[in-house]
């Protein structure tokens, strides 16, 4: 995975391909705050080593982009830099399209008490850009723009689906 592959659709290595994750409003500042993404829920089907996992896009998806959300811009090389795996947990990064990434924490210990359902990251290695959807209104730009700036140094900036 942390090959340097040359992808079909250009010569941008596989790991300098910037993927995004929709985070709402809450997300994102707890991500600021205390350094930790949030799993997606796992279903109840799940393999029972499986603690949690995180869908990342090659793009934003749709241009109905819900105003109170955040993207998060990062590059695969970077997540794999940024995320840290919990104690006892293994962490997997895959790549099971083209438009998707999927981070998964995996226990390495069977019929153990559910770990935190969220990641720790290193913010200055993941976040290369903060998007707010052009939806949004102003207060909540200069908010976010605020909140950013005074964490790290990145662009913070708005989209629609149609520029990334």
């Amino acid at each position: 995975m942390k090959q340097l592959a040359q992808q079909k659709d250009g010569n941008v290595p596989r790991g300098a391909l910037t993927v995004v994750r929709e985070l709402p409003f809450v997300e994102f500042i707890e991500l600021l705050e205390f350094s930790h993404l949030r799993f997606d829920v796992s279903e109840r089907g799940s393999t029972a080593t499986l603690v949690g996992s995180q869908e990342w896009r090659r793009k934003i998806e749709d241009d109905a982009a819900q105003p109170e959300s955040v993207y998060v811009c990062t590059t695969l090389d970077a997540l794999h830099h940024a995320v840290l795996a919990p104690e006892d947990a293994e962490l997997k990064i895959d790549m099971p399209s083209k438009t998707r990434v999927r981070v998964r924490t995996l226990s390495r210990q069977r019929g153990r008490a559910a770990l935190q359902p969220c990641v720790r990251v290193d913010l200055q290695a993941l976040i290369r850009r903060v998007l707010v959807p052009s939806n949004a209104p102003a207060h909540i730009f200069d908010l976010i723009r605020h909140v950013v700036m005074t964490r790290l140094w990145v662009e913070v900036a708005r989209v629609s689906s149609a520029r990334i």
